[in-house]
């Protein structure tokens, strides 16, 4: 799975033009998926394509069961790279990736089942500098469990981000400024949550890479401070307030036997609400208009077991708690989400896979109202 959030360039093509040299990758992917949602309907899109745990339906009991059947390509990529050597030796590179999923647009299923491509990464390297648009240095690319619902895997229990960035290092360690936004909680009996657009300094990310037996492990810190500077309107008074949030987060791949392996993933802090569990909560809440940052607890656990050289099975358990100040929050907001996952892979030769997935998450409010959500899911990926 590093591979494919890369989607390295095993079976890349390649041109060459003057000194520059053009590679071309990616894959083409189908899901189909059945879910029911145990405490009532979801619309069409990204509730039902991927795993986002806030899109879970919640009730006191009352609620009524929904299934729906989706099948779509979304996931499908196209990477291309650039490399071009200097007089120096050194060689100053290029990455672009898109896939249909960031941008989708509205698509008319009736028809034609057509979506826009939309970045998701992009970016220069030269020596050990990286600038432009890729994975937050917070997140661990190497412990990504092997899933089929890929883009959000265990999304309540990891670290998930791209943004622009300044990031500096090599395979050991790495620090880096990174895109600057808070996202902000608005109390109310649906609660929204939307960034503020007025962050002043950028968020510090650093990571730390080491080995101990064989296990891979990687220590990650993040500091930002949470900003906002609103001007009083009809909607209400003045605001203007910042707050420091900040976290680490330890993950690793840890070897066991010849082939099976352990990923994982343990990440705590105040105001990380954007970086984990894909925004299932928000970083900040106002205390009588001052920010305040909202902790979390998030984690994942999966175990991977390959069956012989075509076969393997990843079972996988993730959870997410916050702990939110419920007379600034108010009840009606995510207090824990958790999943577990199994499925069985199947690669008749390295660039295909098919496989089956099943899913079982919970989603529960403050309040106590909760709701389930169980998957099947059926894939195949083609890599080019």
């Amino acid at each position: 799975m590093t591979m494919l959030l890369g989607c390295g360039s095993a079976w890349a093509g390649e041109v060459q033009y003057g000194a520059t040299s053009f590679t071309w990758s990616g894959y083409a992917k189908l899901d189909v998926l059945f879910s029911r949602f145990s405490e009532g309907e979801v619309a069409q899109g990204v509730g039902r394509d991927f795993y986002v745990p806030a899109t879970i339906p919640v009730s006191a009991g009352g609620g009524k069961a929904y299934e729906a059947f989706d099948t779509h390509v979304k996931e499908s990529r196209l990477v291309l790279r650039t490399a071009t050597p200097l007089s120096t030796g050194e060689v100053v590179s290029t990455h672009l990736e898109l896939d249909f999923i960031v941008n989708q647009g509205a698509a008319n299923e009736q028809i034609t089942n057509a979506y826009n491509p939309g970045l998701r990464r992009y970016f220069v390297t030269y020596g050990n500098w990286l600038l432009g648009q890729e994975w937050t240095t917070f997140m661990n690319l190497d412990n990504v469990p092997d899933t089929l619902d890929f883009v959000c895997y265990a999304s309540e229990g990891a670290v998930l981000g791209r943004q622009p960035m300044v990031r500096y290092g090599g395979a050991r360690w790495a620090v880096a400024l990174e895109n600057t936004e808070t996202s902000l909680l608005t109390p109310a009996a649906a609660p929204a949550t939307a960034g503020t657009g007025d962050g002043v300094l950028p968020d510090l990310a650093s990571n730390i890479r080491f080995k101990v037996g064989r296990a891979n492990l990687m220590l990650a810190g993040l500091l930002r401070q949470l900003r906002i500077d609103n001007a009083a309107s009809a909607a209400g008074p003045a605001v203007r307030s910042s707050a420091v949030g900040g976290g680490a987060s330890l993950s690793g791949r840890i070897g066991l036997g010849a082939a099976d392996d352990i990923r994982f993933v343990l990440s705590a802090g105040t105001g990380l609400g954007r970086y984990v569990a894909l925004g299932t909560v928000a970083d900040a809440v106002l205390d009588d208009g001052e920010l305040k940052a909202i902790p979390l607890l998030a984690g994942m656990f999966a175990y991977r077991h390959p069956w012989n050289p075509q076969w393997r099975s990843t079972v996988m358990l993730s959870q997410f708690d916050a702990d939110n100040d419920t007379a600034l929050t108010g009840t009606n907001v995510t207090r824990r989400v958790r999943s577990a996952t199994v499925n069985l892979l199947y690669s008749p030769f390295s660039r295909l896979t098919l496989g089956m997935e099943y899913r079982h998450a919970q989603r529960e409010l403050e309040d106590g109202r909760d709701g389930q959500l169980d998957r099947v899911q059926f894939s195949s990926r083609y890599s080019f």
